[in-house]
Formats: structure tokens, sequence, C-alpha cells
């Protein structure tokens, strides 16, 4: 009997710290469990509170905006626009970034932008073809 108790026993332990392990790994479906862009980084914008990056890759445009004080929870905002089309925005109260946010536009015009709690910058119209 005591024997059975012992493999039970380490049979629920390694269940609990197989789905610990699980928790861990699995993404949530929000910004905060985003990896980041695929592609080359082509623009970037800086503001006091952080920055935001436009990735390119094969007809889509990603972006991301980035904490300067990770670990603390702010309202986030990243978008990106594509002239005369649609517009993807992500934004909520995150601890490190807001994003990923990704939008086909090849032989398009996009601009982007980033906000981090109370400041923020965007982009210009470019980044056409």
């Amino acid at each position: 009997m005591q024997l059975f108790k012992g493999i039970r026993g380490f049979g629920a332990a390694a269940t609990v710290a197989a789905l610990a392990g699980s928790m861990l790994f699995t993404g949530t479906g929000t910004a905060q469990a985003a990896s980041g862009c695929a592609g080359t980084k082509i623009d970037h914008v800086s503001f006091d509170t952080g920055w935001a990056d436009l990735y390119y890759s094969n007809g889509y445009n990603c972006a991301i905006a980035t904490s300067r004080t990770p670990g603390v929870k702010l309202r986030m905002k990243v978008w990106i626009e594509v002239l005369g089309g649609t517009k993807v925005t992500d934004s909520g109260y995150y601890t490190q970034y807001a994003g990923p946010v990704k939008i086909y536009a090849a032989g398009s015009c996009v601009r982007f932008g980033g906000e981090i709690g109370t400041t923020g910058d965007n982009t210009d119209w470019g980044h056409c073809g």
C-alpha cells in the first residue's frame, strides 16, 4: 500500500509539474505573450516612455511598442495603418510591450505608431511599395 501511495504521489507531482510548465510556455493570445515580429526592422520611433519598431517581411508589416520600464503595468498601444485601407491596433495594460500587430501592405504606403503610458509618437506615410 505504501508503494502505491508513493507512485500515485509521484504521478500527481509529475502532472502538476507538466501543467505548470505548459502554463509557462503556452501563449495567452495577448500582446504580453507575443514574441516579436519576423523580418527586417525598417523604422523606429522613440518617445519618453518607450519606442515602437516596424518590421517588413514578404509584403507584411509588423509593429511592436516597447516600454522603457519593463515590469511596470501601463496602458500601451501599437498600430499600423495602410493608406486608404485597414488599421490594426493592440492596446491594453501590459508590463513590457504592446503587439505585435501585423498587416499585409504590399504595394501600399503605411504609417505606424505607439504609446506607452502618457506619451507616444507615430510616423508619416512611408514605406510605400
